[in-house]
């Protein structure tokens, strides 16, 4: 490794200490880099161009929840699943919900400077 690229990797954990928006990204099946700032990071979260790969609706529950093992913070509930990632900027939370058959129907993601109250659905393609 070049001295660039660990200097770069330094000013990227000064800015992100704890989560990584490539973590995000891997767990979605997104392209995104590190060195975005916060608010372009979710700016291109919650657009209408964010179509994630790696999940896809209806999906079995076990396979989606295996995408997020990353999350600071994972809490299961009967037809929900709460994901979240630690930044400077707050928790970025990922709600996912669940049909009867334990089958992925919708991902949410919310933050405080999200002002919609259940977060910003993140559209999913179907198996």
């Amino acid at each position: 490794m070049t001295v660039f690229s660990h200097l770069f990797r330094l000013f990227i954990r000064l800015r992100y200490p704890v989560s990584l928006p490539e973590e995000v990204a891997d767990a979605l099946g997104i392209e995104l880099s590190n060195d975005l700032t916060f608010s372009q990071f979710v700016s291109q979260l919650t657009s209408s161009s964010c179509q994630p790969t790696r999940l896809c609706k209806f999906m079995p529950r076990q396979q989606v929840e295996e995408a997020f093992k990353t999350a600071q913070k994972k809490e299961r509930f009967k037809q929900d699943s709460l994901f979240s990632y630690y930044f400077n900027e707050g928790w970025l939370e990922f709600v996912l919900q669940f049909d009867t058959d334990s089958r992925l129907r919708r991902i949410y993601v919310q933050h405080h400077t999200i002002k919609e109250e259940r977060g910003i659905e993140i559209p999913l393609v179907r198996m």
